[in-house]
């Protein structure tokens, strides 16, 4: 909508229009987050549902929009649950083991939901807080996760840092660390990601191959080790080819993963082949932050009533991408299979 400068109107219609204007903009942007404390008051009516305990620590926002990580008790891994608390997913303190509705006359969640709710949680990444590396033109959209102390990492950024590197590429990188038992590695990846010019401190950092950025000053930057840990995560709940944990390692827009070619012909063939926007969709991000909201809302008005059954289901998921993207990753063979395992 293009609406005329005020200094071109009447002062009787200026005020009016630059109203009509900010009221655009208030519709068009996202809603915030609710924040950990209404999410734990959201999730009170259902703790007595968990055995074990689930969500009894800190909660805290992920770097994906309307999910957060709580942790759970003593021995228990954590738990991911989104805005409503409608939606729980247990964890074995590596990988997701269950998806929950929470409420009397929960439903199993069923494989094809659980495709659309992984899905929708990885394409509603919050990447303007991610670390932004334009390589050339840009153009194809590239998750990349990497380790500041991986060889192979090393290697990539030194590649795509030669003046004579022909790759047109937005990269948007989760940096962690090979060994996140040590404190300074975990210190290293927050320092670089928390830097005013992170995508500069990245780089620098591998293709000098100092593997340690430990001394700038504290800052409010909530980004971290467990970032990277938590989309690791949901990215290996896609399927048997996805739980893999090794660096340097690309999620590309045909919703495939690929472990980054160090070979720049080879690298920018996997980019060719991924530059498909089919799985950078516009995010429907309903699917997991009001998560079956709109069928308890029916239930309560006297529309049609959720159907009772268990509220507790383990299933191992494979194959996830086959109905999402028409791709069937398990029988490609990967480009390179040179990784570093980060676990």
């Amino acid at each position: 909508m293009n609406l005329p400068h005020s200094r071109h109107l009447r002062p009787s219609l200026a005020w009016p229009v630059l109203l009509l204007s900010l009221l655009c903009l208030m519709l068009a942007a996202r809603p915030a987050q609710a924040g950990a404390a209404e999410v734990r008051k959201n999730f009170a009516p259902y703790v007595k549902q968990f055995s074990p305990p689930v969500c009894t620590g800190a909660i805290n926002e992920t770097v994906v929009r309307g999910l957060y990580r709580c942790e759970g008790a003593p021995g228990v891994g954590h738990a991911y649950i989104n805005e409503a608390a409608s939606l729980v997913m247990p964890t074995n303190s590596r990988d997701i083991t269950d998806f929950v509705e929470t409420g009397p006359g929960g439903k199993p969640v069923s494989d094809a939901e659980r495709r659309v709710l992984v899905s929708d949680m990885i394409k509603n990444i919050r990447f303007e807080r991610l670390i932004h590396l334009q390589q050339g033109k840009g153009g194809t959209k590239v998750l990349l996760l990497s380790a500041f102390d991986c060889p192979f990492c090393i290697k990539l950024e030194r590649l795509l840092a030669a003046p004579n590197t022909r790759i047109d590429a937005d990269i948007y990188v989760l940096p962690t660390t090979l060994d996140s038992s040590k404190n300074v590695n975990l210190s290293t990846v927050a320092n670089i990601w928390c830097a005013k010019d992170n995508a500069t401190v990245w780089r620098s950092t591998l293709t000098r191959a100092t593997l340690s950025y430990g001394n700038l000053p504290a800052g409010s930057c909530d980004l971290g080790n467990q970032s990277t840990r938590d989309i690791e995560t949901l990215i290996a709940t896609l399927g048997p080819d996805f739980k893999r944990r090794a660096y340097p390692r690309m999620l590309l827009g045909n919703g495939q993963i690929y472990t980054s070619a160090t070979d720049a012909a080879e690298l920018s063939a996997q980019l060719s082949e991924g530059a498909s926007n089919a799985f950078w969709r516009e995010p429907l991000p309903e699917s997991y932050i009001n998560f079956r909201m709109a069928t308890r809302a029916a239930a309560a008005t006297g529309g049609e009533p959720a159907a009772g059954g268990k509220t507790r289901t383990t299933v191992k998921l494979g194959d996830l991408f086959k109905s999402v993207t028409g791709s069937d990753d398990s029988k490609k063979p990967e480009k390179q299979e040179a990784g570093n395992e980060g676990h």
